[in-house]
């Protein structure tokens, strides 16, 4: 309920604050896990993602984040869960299986953290959708978050892991797949 009602806020605050220009939109499923992977250019992209994505994204964020006591409230009443980026966070990584094993839409930003270009892209993504089978929507933003200023969201089409289905989840096949779907966020998000 409060994630709808937020949603409809962001999309008035996102149409009136900047000119977003939207493509896209059909390659996410209406339906079943998938991996919203995207560029993270800003602290705004989250909500133009949640905005203009009509499911629920259930996005994964820094630890930090959820320390502030009323962000942190709001973050994870609206489905947000933290990860500890300084280590292998099991625990982040068995909720983050849990949102795709219960066939929802689950939100990282494949760079870990703002960053405008792409030299220190995580794993993560790629891990989640080799374990889950889930597929990954890769999606590009690019724009500056100045008021009235243009704001290109582009969802991409969807990278399927069926070609990887019974391989080892290895470090070699992790590369692999990142290189993949890192290509196309990258493409979006010119």
């Amino acid at each position: 309920m409060l994630y709808r009602i937020l949603r409809r806020i962001a999309i008035i605050l996102c149409r009136t604050l900047y000119r977003v220009s939207v493509t896209g939109q059909v390659n996410i499923p209406e339906t079943g896990k998938v991996i919203m992977c995207s560029n993270h250019i800003s602290a705004m992209d989250c909500l133009l993602l949640a905005a203009f994505c009509k499911r629920q994204i259930f996005f994964m964020g820094k630890k930090e984040l959820f320390e502030k006591p009323f962000l942190g409230w709001l973050l994870r009443n609206v489905g947000a869960f933290p990860v500890d980026r300084s280590t292998t966070d099991m625990k982040a990584y068995r909720h983050a299986i849990d949102i795709l094993k219960d066939e929802k839409a689950l939100g990282i930003f494949s760079q870990g953290t703002r960053s405008q270009d792409f030299e220190n892209v995580k794993g993560g993504v790629a891990v989640f959708a080799l374990k889950s089978g889930a597929p990954v929507v890769p999606t590009g933003i690019k724009g500056a978050y100045r008021l009235f200023s243009k704001i290109h969201l582009r969802f991409g089409q969807l990278v399927s892991m069926e070609p990887f289905h019974g391989q080892k989840v290895k470090t070699e096949l992790v590369e692999e797949v990142m290189s993949i779907i890192v290509s196309k966020v990258e493409a979006l998000s010119k």
